[in-house]
């Protein structure tokens, strides 16, 4: 099972801070009880890498390797089922959650489409839930663990609100209230990147994954041991972002930066083709935060840097320049 071990496994060789997140984990089941002064701390250094670079690596954060593995497994089970069974539970033009073809999105139309295949789940009113039929197991274990980083999300939303000083640290929580349960777009994406059988194949330009930022609040992304992941460093430099050992990678998203008035930063990133080793298989799993369909996002500073948006409506237009 090519892939799966390299959650386990990785290197601290990275520009991306790494915060030690016990003191507000999901084995604290209680916040309440949580130390102020370990929670102050946290917030400061969150800040800081978000201010600096947009990224960070979490650890101790409360989700296991084991969770994550299942959620691998089950994955690479249906993306290594025949094309023509996982079209079955193919994404719709009015929804977003099903199977994602190889060559259907293009996160950079400078570039070819991107190599990898992908499947979503976004249990919203707007977007019809597709689970595949010939895999049971799949809808149980997805949905486990997208309950899972819903909670996680909330935790590191709320320690946001405190590292930005914001008068109530529940305020970034309820422009999210709706989240697995009505009108909001946050998804849970299974992303396989299939090995490249004829490198002749790939197009001039051609990646894994062009370079982007993401949409919404904030992101939660575990990868495998293939790597490949580069983020944009504040030089405008591509840097390599290897994977941690029991870490999950947070990032600041597109209205993120606009609440914040681009003092928290949505850096751009991509994933490239392993160009020593083009039959690798990459396998990932990111957690999509998005405020409620109807939020209006504007810059909590009072500014016009930016003008007000609903995060339906960003959204919206940022599908329409990916498919």
């Amino acid at each position: 099972m090519p892939g799966l071990l390299g959650f386990f496994f990785g290197s601290m060789n990275s520009f991306i801070p790494c915060v030690d997140f016990a003191g507000f984990g999901l084995d604290i089941e209680d916040t309440s009880q949580a130390d102020p002064s370990s929670v102050q701390k946290i917030a400061d250094q969150l800040y800081s890498a978000f201010t600096n670079v947009g990224f960070v690596y979490l650890k101790n954060y409360g989700i296991s390797p084991d969770e994550l593995e299942k959620v691998l497994e089950v994955s690479r089970q249906f993306f290594t089922l025949p094309e023509d069974i996982k079209r079955k539970s193919e994404r719709a033009e009015n929804g977003n959650s099903g199977y994602v073809c190889q060559g259907r999105e293009s996160f950079n139309r400078e570039r070819p489409p991107d190599l990898r295949e992908s499947y979503n789940i976004t249990p919203c009113e707007r977007s019809k839930l597709v689970f595949p039929q010939d895999l049971p197991e799949f809808e149980a274990v997805i949905t486990e663990y997208y309950n899972r980083c819903h909670k996680l999300a909330m935790r590191v939303l709320h320690v946001i609100a405190i590292a930005l000083k914001i008068d109530s640290p529940d305020f970034f929580e309820k422009q999210h209230k709706y989240i697995n349960c009505g009108a909001n777009l946050t998804t849970l994406r299974t992303l396989y990147y299939p090995p490249v059988q004829d490198p002749n194949a790939v197009l001039p330009k051609q990646i894994r994954c062009g370079e982007h930022s993401d949409y919404g609040s904030i992101t939660l992304l575990w990868q495998d041991a293939c790597g490949g992941l580069e983020v944009m460093n504040n030089k405008g430099e591509y840097q390599s972002v290897p994977p941690l050992n029991d870490a999950v990678l947070i990032n600041i998203g597109d209205l993120m930066q606009r609440w914040t008035s681009d003092k928290l930063l949505s850096a751009k990133h991509r994933v490239l083709v392993p160009e020593d080793n083009y039959m690798m298989v990459r396998q990932s799993v990111v957690y999509f935060v998005h405020p409620d369909d109807e939020c209006v996002v504007v810059p909590l500073d009072g500014s016009d840097l930016y003008k007000p948006i609903t995060a339906l409506q960003h959204v919206l237009d940022k599908f329409d320049e990916t498919y």
